[in-house]
Formats: C-alpha cells, structure tokens, sequence
C-alpha cells in the first residue's frame, strides 16, 4: 500500500507588531519633535541675541560647519550637534543623499564672546563589501565634546571633520572619529565667506565645508 502522505503544516501569519514595539515607535517618534522644537527655539533665540549683539556693536560671530571625509564603508545617516547643551542642527539621511554630500553648514549667528562647547553625534550605517560585507546593516557611533574660544569682535570658523582613523590595521568599530579645524577672521570676512556659499547651496544643497583658515 502507499503511505499516506504526510500532513503539511500550516504557515503562521506574520505576527502582529506588539503593544511594546509600537510604544517604543512613538516614544521616537515624540522625541524626535520634542528634538525639532528645542532646536527651533534656540534657533529664535540665538536670532534675538544676534540682533541685540549686532545693534549694540559687540559680540563676536561663530560659523560651524560640518565635513564627511568617511570612506564608502560608512554611510552618515544622521547627525545631531548642540551649541552649550542646546540644540542646534540635526541632519537625517531620508533619501540616501546625506552621506553622498561632502559637507554641508550647521550654524552662523551672532553669539557671546568667550568659552563656549560643541557637543557632535555622528550615526553611520555600515556600508561592507568584500571581506567587510558583514557590516552591512550594523550601525556604528562617533561622539565628541569640544570646547572652544570665541574672540570678542571677530568670528571664529569651526569645521567638524568625520573621518576614519587608524587605517586596515584599526578594528572597524573603532575607525569612525571626528576632529576639529578652527581659525579666527574678521566680521567681514566671514560675512563675505557665508554670503559667497549661498549660491552653492541652492545649487547642490549643501556646502562642501573646507577646512577653516585665517585670512
């Protein structure tokens, strides 16, 4: 006699996202604009300082950019700054471009002459191939504090360079970094450098950040 087939399991329907997944989903989704509000009252807020600093001729001027000199391996999909605990900027990858622009600005206003800090949170998604091929899908971290002087009556220019460090040697989670590149200039002259950047950031987006000199 010929056996009786044997039965075929059912296929369990994917299951549902759990009470706790979806909480978590909107709890990011919560900070995410708690995030964009802050940003944009400190943004009026400096503007306000900026006015006042401006119309009572003191005050210095600070411009940080920020510079992606990560290799393919990396791909930048968001970074978060904060000018003396507040935030200033934050930059998400939606699209896939985020990681293709070589540089892009993050702040230029007005601001109190003196000490003051740039906290930087650099996200990648890892980007393998070949050998690294297994670091597709992992995310990797940078984080940096800096502390920086701000002239009374000029302007200082800071760049934020993400690159990798420690070369084919350096264990991957290690390589992701950051640096900074800063030089004093002028009022004008820094006025002249933001006016002049306009016109390319219409054009392509974002401005490539170049290392900061001193004119």
């Amino acid at each position: 006699a010929t056996p009786a087939p044997a039965p075929v399991a059912p296929v369990a329907a994917p299951a549902a996202p759990t009470n706790r997944a979806i909480a978590i989903r909107d709890i990011d989704r919560e900070m995410t604009n708690l995030s964009n509000d802050i940003a944009q009252s400190h943004a009026r807020l400096q503007a306000i300082t900026g006015m006042v600093l401006e119309q009572s001729g003191g005050g210095a001027q600070l411009i940080i950019e920020h510079q992606n000199q990560m290799g393919a391996t990396f791909r930048l999909v968001r970074a978060t700054y904060s000018l003396d605990g507040a935030p200033i900027a934050t930059r998400v990858d939606e699209n896939g471009s985020l990681a293709d622009q070589q540089g892009f600005p993050v702040f230029n206003g007005r601001v109190s002459s003196g000490e003051h800090s740039v906290t930087v949170s650099l996200e990648y998604q890892g980007n393998g191939y070949g050998i690294f091929s297994y670091i597709r899908g992992y995310t990797f971290r940078s984080r940096s504090v800096q502390n920086f002087t701000v002239p009374e009556g000029r302007a200082l220019r800071l760049t934020v360079v993400g690159y990798e460090r420690g070369g084919a040697t350096a264990a991957i989670e290690d390589r992701p970094a950051i640096r900074y590149e800063s030089g004093e200039m002028t009022l004008q002259a820094a006025q002249a450098l933001v006016s002049a950047a306009q016109p390319a950031q219409g054009t392509s987006g974002a401005q490539g950040a170049q290392p900061a000199r001193t004119p």
